[in-house]
């Protein structure tokens, strides 16, 4: 591997999360059923309050933070766990450790958290946690699917980049585009197409791999003050989803969809994001999401309208006409 992270403290293995949870001393619990049914019986260390996440409101982490003793945060399971043991952390200042249960997103390496708030999605907060525990064996333990999907926060990186680029040249840039910006998305798609079948089989190397670009974007976003250069609108689609459906799916696999219809909308290379999807074995055709055909074209049909209220960066969701959709066309870009 020549690709060479930088980022939070991060520790790899197999088997680690017991040990470590063991010896932290006394902490709560940010969790979801599945990850702690897996370590429970295990853990003579036991927590002094579990906190299942689920509502990641504003106003319920506050009241979360608030009520928490003062002891170390453990965030165990996925995206919305890690996210509130970040909240949690950072409003009171407490030792934070990160447990994260899958690498279906990046929010284990990011510092702020995803609140849902208003109809849509902000991000807020400064967490910096002392280790993040990447445990391969906890990976291996979820649904498949739940683990190919996590190459959809570093694939966003190809549409999201060009995105960039369109605000840039209608003017509509705030972050201050530079040409090489291209070339920084283009070195995590590359790692990411070369680990794609260790990723699909689920070896320690295509793991590791995976979530050391997850690492490095996190800190990325950081550095630069903004995630200009991975989210546009192939996430703005997902919000949209989420909005129109009042559900969701899989994250990765939701953004991932989100990277197929905008690359090819954009006209900026389809066929590649197609192969990385196809070598990492990631779910993408409707009925194995289970996702109709009707939720798809009604998202993309309130796509501009809904990216203007939420005032989401210029992307090319300001471009599609919802008149000028082409269901078949776009549908056949999932189901091949």
């Amino acid at each position: 591997m020549t690709f060479k992270a930088q980022g939070f403290n991060a520790t790899y293995g197999n088997n680690i999360s017991v040990d470590a949870i063991n010896n932290a001393g006394d902490y709560i619990l940010i969790t979801q059923p599945e990850p702690w049914a897996l370590l429970d019986h295990k853990i003579d260390n036991r927590p002094l309050q579990i906190i299942q996440s689920g509502d990641l409101s504003p106003q319920h982490l506050d009241t979360l933070a608030k009520e928490s003793p003062a002891v170390t945060v453990i965030g165990l399971g996925g995206g919305g766990a890690m996210d509130t043991a970040k909240w949690i952390h950072w409003r009171r200042q407490l030792p934070l450790l990160q447990f994260p249960s899958l690498p279906s997103v990046d929010a284990c390496f990011t510092r702020m958290s995803a609140l849902r708030d208003r109809g849509g999605v902000r991000y807020e907060g400064d967490a910096v946690p002392e280790m993040v525990y990447v445990d391969f064996e906890l990976f291996r333990a979820a649904p498949k699917s739940m683990v190919t999907s996590g190459i959809g926060d570093v694939l966003s990186c190809q549409t999201a980049w060009f995105d960039w680029k369109l605000a840039h040249e209608a003017g509509k840039d705030e972050f201050g585009w530079t040409a090489e910006m291209p070339k920084i998305s283009q070195t995590y798609l590359d790692e990411l197409y070369l680990c794609a079948p260790g990723i699909a089989e689920l070896t320690d190397d295509g793991l590791r791999r995976l979530m050391e670009l997850h690492r490095d974007i996190g800190w990325r976003c950081h550095d630069m003050g903004h995630a200009r250069f991975e989210e546009g609108s192939e996430h703005f689609f997902a919000y949209t989803f989420e909005e129109v459906t009042g559900r969701t799916i899989l994250h990765g696999e939701l953004v991932s969809m989100g990277v197929l219809i905008m690359s090819y909308l954009q006209g900026n290379n389809f066929q590649r994001a197609k192969e990385t999807i196809t070598l990492a074995k990631t779910r993408h055709r409707l009925e194995e999401l289970g996702v109709k055909r009707e939720e798809v074209i009604e998202s993309l049909r309130r796509l501009q309208t809904y990216t203007v209220e939420q005032n989401h960066w210029y992307s090319q969701a300001r471009l599609v006409d919802p008149n000028r959709i082409n269901d078949d066309e776009i549908i056949s870009l999932l189901d091949w």
